[in-house]
Parts: structure tokens; C-alpha cells; sequence
């Protein structure tokens, strides 16, 4: 089978696509590093300090919500205008997904008895729709885009 070539007409769509989605693909980025901060401070604190995997989870998904939060506002929303009220509105996003990694956690682990890291595995995707599409509607939302929708 042949390579696919990048013609320029393909090339121009790509940038198209790319440039559409470009905010989903920053904030999956700056998504990525924060799991990535996430899940290693979980990991750290669970595992080798042998913190309570729900007092792991309260520490790790703080430090990452801080670090995510000033990536997105400055660097992909590019919204720095009522930063209380968006850190605040970001907090309570982020306070749906830990209750909602914690529930599952909790089936997880001491319902059904898995792995700790296994189980923290398992809560990223929910999490990351969750708090994408809220953050997007609600707490990066413009005044021009809050009066669109």
C-alpha cells in the first residue's frame, strides 16, 4: 500500500483541522502534563510513602488543578480578566472530577480490590471530558461566548 502524500491541498486541510481544533489540542496537551504531575504525585504518595490512596488523590488532583489552570488561562483560553472568579469556577470543576475519580476509586479499589495506580488509570478519561467540556462552557466562556450559546 502506498504512502499517502501530503499534497498541498492535504497540507491546507491539516492546517484547517489543526487550527479548528487548536484550543482541544493545547488544552489536551496542558491536560497531558497535569495528568502527568497527577498521576506521578498519586503514584509517589500512594505507593513508596504509602499515604491512603484518597489523601494521595486529594494532594495530586490540587497540584495538578493549580498548574492547569494558569497553563490554560494564560496560554490556551487566553482569558486573564476575573481570575478569582475563573480560578474559583476552574476549583469547582475540578472539585466534580475528584468526587468523581474518588467514587470510582472507591468501587475500584476497595470494592472490588484493584491496583491503586490501575484504578487511577481507569478515572482519567471520565474526568478529562467532564472537566474539559465544563471548562470550556463555563469557566474559560468569553461574554461573547456566554451570550452565543
Amino acid at each position: 500500500m502506498d504512502a499517502v502524500a501530503l499534497t498541498p491541498a492535504r497540507s491546507g486541510q491539516l492546517r484547517a483541522l489543526l487550527a479548528r481544533y487548536r484550543r482541544f489540542l493545547l488544552y489536551a496537551l496542558i491536560g497531558g502534563g497535569a495528568v502527568v504531575v497527577d498521576v506521578g504525585l498519586y503514584a509517589v504518595l500512594a505507593v513508596p510513602v504509602g499515604l491512603h490512596p484518597i489523601a494521595a488523590n486529594t494532594t495530586s488532583t490540587f497540584t495538578a488543578m493549580v498548574l492547569s489552570f494558569a497553563a490554560n488561562s494564560v496560554l490556551n483560553f487566553k482569558v486573564t480578566d476575573r481570575i478569582v472568579a475563573r480560578f474559583l469556577s476552574f476549583a469547582l470543576v475540578t472539585g466534580a472530577g475528584y468526587v468523581v475519580s474518588t467514587l470510582i476509586l472507591l468501587v475500584l479499589i476497595d470494592g472490588l480490590g484493584a491496583n491503586a495506580l490501575v484504578a487511577k488509570g481507569a478515572t482519567l478519561p471520565v474526568v478529562l471530558l467532564l472537566q474539559y467540556t465544563l471548562n470550556k462552557k463555563i469557566t474559560f466562556a468569553t461574554a461573547n461566548e456566554r451570550t452565543a450559546s
